[in-house]
């Protein structure tokens, strides 16, 4: 019978054949999943919306410088409208009218001076000397105060007076009669301008003021200030400021990446742009974004490793123990108990618990069945002995009549009918005294047939040895059986018809194994042999016997004669191996 061992497919990390941890472990992965990707989400909302209110607060940044712009317009306005009703600065010269120039703009750094022009544009007083006759006529401002604006802003002008750029803020001058007869101005230095913004700037923030081309404006003193570097490029600059955007980002002239603002100034004739480095502005936000995403990410891990370190100390090696004891029962060794099991959880304890009560079960009914075996072992060997014992009853018998005969013939038919009985005697006894009643070694079982059919007498009176050559191997008795009669009569006819007129003779009794299902028995002789031309009916009982012998092993029949007679049988045997020892082989 051929035993198949049944094996457990290696654990892997996927598929039908992946273990308890890492399925767990995904199931864990794929729950933590959903609120690790919503915290993320959280977090880039949240990097978004301050990036949005960064934008937001660097836009009113430069909305309020823009705003203290507007505030030294309005104030220029104040002073301007003070001086128009100034009886000294009506009157349009004199040094009455110089000192109350003077006296409007004393203390006050962005006024570069005031004047007062008449109805034809010529500048008729000054807050500072004038070196020769100026007239502003041909400038727009003029012209829009003469056509009744009552307060004029300029776009950046070069002042011909004072020689240095600048804005101008001017309102009229009115008669009693309501008739425009001239204007009074200030003029706001460039160079006061540009150092309040330097000194604004701070660090490498960017703070700059722009014309309405998009040109920075600055200082005729201080052509190239440093300050300037932190501007993007002029061409990025006018791309802007045409898209109207208020916040862009871009690399400044220095190389460091800003997030800027623009703000209009005077109705869009004057731009202050703002920039702040992205490093200090969205620094912060950037490792705010950063923790968002790494918490849930440290969190799944830290998760992952808390249910792999929990399921290997509180299920894994609990099943690990339990499948030890399992393989130990397995193996036939009940006695072994699960008593470890007593420190794990509720669920393992009860699984070892029913481990335990599994084994004392099979304990006890494989000690019944060994007992039941034991008593049906010892019923077929008795049997097996009854059998032994009567077949020999009827050799005496056989005997005992066979002494009365004196026709040779019928005498040799006896001996015939003993050797066969005596075949299946030796076979009950083998089997009786086999330790495995299934089981019978073929060398010995052979050697002692052949010892018995010696000792038995056979016919005739030559001296003939018998050998026997066969592999160290078990067959059952099913083939036990017609093999050991099959010898019995292959022999027998051996020493009836092969040594006719010798004195000595051989018998060999070979068997081989061919194959692990094959074998070959041969039984040959040396002596005379046989005409192979006479057919099968002159055969004798012998021949009939072992034809007949051989159809019960299913096997193939072949005689031959060559310096004597071989009778060559092959037939279906599976090898088979001994579950126990040799009786002859243990000391």
């Amino acid at each position: 019978m051929k035993h198949s061992k049944l094996g457990l497919a290696p654990r892997r990390w996927w598929g039908r054949n992946a273990g308890l941890r890492p399925r767990l472990v995904l199931i864990v992965g794929i729950a933590m999943l959903a609120p690790g990707v919503l915290a993320v989400l959280q977090a880039v909302s949240g990097y978004n919306s301050s990036v949005r209110y960064l934008q937001q607060n660097l836009a009113q940044a430069a909305q309020l410088a823009a705003n203290e712009e507007e505030n030294m317009i309005s104030a220029s306005r104040e002073i301007l409208t003070s001086l128009a009703a100034h009886p000294d600065v009506r009157a349009g010269q004199g040094a009455a009218c110089r000192r109350a120039l003077q006296r409007a703009i004393g203390g006050l750094d962005q006024y570069a001076g005031a004047t007062v022009v008449n109805a034809q544009g010529v500048m008729t007083c000054s807050s500072g000397p004038m070196k020769a006759v100026i007239t502003v006529a041909d400038e727009p401002w003029f012209r829009d105060v003469m056509s009744g604006d009552a307060f004029v802003v300029s776009d950046l002008v070069e002042s011909r007076w004072l020689e240095e750029w600048g804005m101008v803020t001017a309102v009229p001058l009115v008669d009693d009669k309501g008739v425009i007869d001239g204007s009074v101005a200030l003029i706001i230095g460039l160079d006061w301008v540009t150092r309040r913004y330097q000194r604004a700037a701070s660090g490498d923030t960017a703070l700059a003021l722009l014309d309405s081309k998009g040109d920075p404006i600055t200082s005729k003193t201080e052509p190239a200030p440093l300050l300037l570097e932190g501007l993007p490029a002029a061409d990025l600059i006018d791309q802007h400021l045409r898209a109207r955007t208020q916040t862009f980002t871009a690399r400044g002239r220095d190389g460091t990446w800003r997030l800027y603002a623009i703000s209009p100034l005077l109705e869009g004739r004057i731009f202050v742009i703002l920039g702040t480095p992205m490093l200090a502005a969205m620094g912060p936000l950037a490792l705010q974004v950063a923790w968002g995403v790494l918490t849930p990410l440290l969190m799944w891990a830290l998760a992952i490793a808390v249910v792999w370190f929990g399921i290997e100390h509180l299920v894994v090696r609990w099943i690990t123990y339990l499948e030890r004891i399992t393989s130990a029962y397995a193996a036939g060794r009940h006695s072994v108990r699960p008593e470890r099991a007593e420190a794990a959880p509720a669920e393992i304890r009860s699984l070892g618990e029913t481990f335990s009560r599994m084994a004392d079960t099979i304990q006890s009914r494989e000690s019944e069945l060994r007992e039941s075996l034991a008593q049906k072992e010892i019923l077929v060997r008795e049997i097996h002995h009854r059998v032994k014992n009567n077949l020999q009853l009827v050799m005496s018998l056989l005997n005992l009549h066979a002494r009365r005969i004196r026709d040779p013939r019928a005498e040799a038919a006896f001996a015939e009918a003993r050797s066969r009985i005596n075949a299946l005697a030796t076979l009950h006894r083998r089997l009786y005294e086999s330790e495995n009643l299934q089981e019978v070694d073929l060398r010995w079982f052979l050697k002692d047939l052949c010892a018995e059919l010696r000792r038995g007498g056979l016919p005739g009176t030559q001296e003939v040895d018998l050998t026997v050559d066969a592999p160290d191997e078990v067959i059952g008795p099913d083939i036990a059986v017609p093999l050991g009669l099959l010898v019995t009569e292959a022999i027998t006819n051996a020493y009836k018809h092969a040594f006719t007129g010798a004195e000595h003779g051989l018998i060999e009794v070979i068997v081989q194994r061919e194959s692990d299902e094959i074998l070959l028995l041969c039984v040959r002789d040396n002596g005379r042999g046989f005409d192979t031309g006479a057919g099968a009916e002159t055969a004798g009982l012998g021949r009939s016997l072992i034809d007949a012998f051989v159809r019960q092993l299913h096997g193939e029949l072949k005689i031959s004669s060559e310096r004597g007679t071989q009778v060559e049988v092959r037939f279906k045997a599976p090898r088979r191996v001994s579950s126990t020892p040799h009786p002859q082989a243990v000391s």
